[in-house]
């Protein structure tokens, strides 16, 4: 197997970054104080789509080993999904009452399955993007269903902002502009590379990582103020 490209190799170790984003909210929660079971099955599935972000580059990116590169794509986007649909199970079930998560849950649950789907045809197909933006790189279907889904928990949140007290409030914007940031970096392809050492796409597996830690510390913050 030839030596990764240089941005073929960022992007494989700051994969490592989502790993450990899911790894260290359930070493803090072990540790210091456990949050909800719904909260705890999203740090564990934010931590496998480390290992698939780490795998899709790592073995990929322009060497294929172990299958095609259409396979880790699919694992990659695909598990990144399932987060966002897990994050949308546990915001409904945090501030919604139950008449609603009756539809809301399975509703959620098959836009889930739809987007896997989705992603899954479009990667065995080799396709292109859905939204492009030219040279610099754009967002294929998977990659569009989970910026809605995404967009939808956002949604969910900020119809319930009444509900979350003023300091978890704060950082619930901060996990917002970060993931804002993030959506603008990972509009990007691969290997564009400016300045010229920022590797636009690791540098979002950067972003989003701190993302997620923050999306714990905003967890944290209102689970111990509710006692």
């Amino acid at each position: 197997m030839d030596a990764l490209p240089n941005f073929g190799l960022a992007n494989t170790i700051t994969g490592f970054a989502t790993l450990f984003a899911g790894a260290l909210p359930l070493a803090i929660c072990h540790l210091s104080q456990m949050h909800p079971a719904r909260w705890m099955l999203v740090y564990w599935l934010i931590l496998v789509t480390g290992v698939f972000t780490i795998t899709l580059h790592g073995f990929g990116e322009t060497n294929p080993v172990l299958g095609e590169r259409w396979f880790w794509a699919f694992l990659d986007t695909g598990s990144n999904i399932v987060v966002a649909w897990g994050i949308a199970r546990a915001v409904l079930m945090d501030f919604y009452a139950p008449s609603t998560q009756r539809w809301a849950r399975p509703l959620a649950g098959v836009l889930m399955f739809a987007g896997v789907a989705w992603h899954f045809f479009d990667r065995l197909g080799s396709g292109g993007y859905l939204v492009g933006f030219g040279g610099w790189g754009g967002f294929n279907p998977g990659e569009s269903a989970l910026i809605a889904f995404s967009l939808a928990n956002t949604a969910l949140y900020f119809i319930k902002r009444k509900a979350i007290a003023p300091r978890p409030m704060r950082l619930l914007l901060l996990v917002t502009g970060v993931f804002l940031v993030g959506l603008g970096l990972a509009s990007a392809s691969n290997d564009e590379i400016v300045f010229p050492f920022l590797s636009l796409h690791a540098l979002w597996h950067v972003v989003g990582a701190f993302g997620f830690i923050a999306l714990w510390a905003f967890n944290d913050v209102r689970f111990r103020e509710a006692g």
